[in-house]
């Protein structure tokens, strides 16, 4: 058993706690996807819970694997994605959710020297799984944007 999947499971299972009391705050007929994912996600944490409490008790030994986990950590790499996540969330709130997801998806891939033709293939294939998913299949709105918004 290894010390960095106990505090996953321990963080999973507090984001699960805080998630399921946010959704409480919903109406009742949109609670039912929310509850279905963290359900799902409390249940996968379980079985690995389980897993690891079963490989515990057969060799009786916790691994400190924490200073292999941040082996090869790229500070830079890091705080750059930091910021372009932070970014998303900007550019989210002036210009809306599908013109964020294309600057961010586009800056991610250039920034990680993706070949063109696999960005073009990637944001294609991205924004129409999640206009369909969201805005067609569960008919969730997705934010417009304080600038865009007005547009649209």
């Amino acid at each position: 058993m290894k010390r960095t999947d106990i505090y996953i499971c321990v963080f999973m299972y507090l984001f699960c706690a805080f998630f399921q009391h946010e959704t409480q705050k919903f109406p009742e007929g949109a609670r039912h996807y929310p509850h279905f994912v963290i359900g799902l996600l409390f249940l996968l944490t379980t079985i690995r819970l389980y897993d690891m409490v079963k490989q515990y008790m057969k060799d009786r030994h916790v691994v400190n694997d924490v200073s292999e986990t941040f082996k090869g950590f790229l500070p830079k790499q890091f705080w750059t994605m930091f910021a372009a996540f932070l970014g998303f969330f900007v550019l989210m709130y002036f210009f809306g959710f599908y013109l964020a997801s294309l600057v961010y998806i586009l800056f991610c891939l250039h920034y990680f020297r993706i070949p063109k033709k696999y960005v073009a293939m990637v944001l294609i294939v991205m924004l129409a799984l999640t206009y369909f998913t969201f805005g067609w299949f569960l008919n969730v709105p997705l934010p417009k944007g304080e600038i865009l918004g007005e547009f649209l």
